[in-house]
């Protein structure tokens, strides 16, 4: 059964962005194969916790600044109720622009995020 995304609601420093078109949860490695003398290990590391966004670039408003994005929160509202929340999200990347000529221009935003609630 595939999930369905009715909200994406960023906050940085009181400021709320909710203009996203779509969101990508991306792999979380929580354990890396350590080289041992003849042999390998298995170590359990810190989870890192990346986010790709499609931002939606307002028509009529200023481009939200997104290289301010600092220890903010990122929360995912499912339409069966359920929320996902990231804490201590930061920006990574900033994407280049998508114009497809019909619908509205976007911009991919690489986020990570330190915590992740569910």
């Amino acid at each position: 059964m595939s999930e369905y995304v009715s909200q994406v609601l960023l906050e940085v420093d009181g400021q709320e962005i909710d203009d996203f078109k779509s969101v990508t949860e991306k792999e979380v490695e929580i354990r890396k194969v350590v080289p041992l003398m003849k042999k390998f290990g298995v170590v359990g590391t810190r989870p890192q916790y990346g986010l790709e966004v499609e931002y939606v670039i307002p028509k009529d408003a200023p481009e939200f600044d997104f290289e301010s994005v600092e220890d903010g929160t990122l929360t995912i509202d499912l339409e069966n109720g359920t929320r996902k929340q990231y804490s201590g999200v930061y920006a990574l990347k900033i994407g280049d622009t998508k114009y497809d000529g019909e619908n509205e221009a976007t911009r991919t935003i690489e986020l990570v995020a330190m915590k992740r609630t569910t």
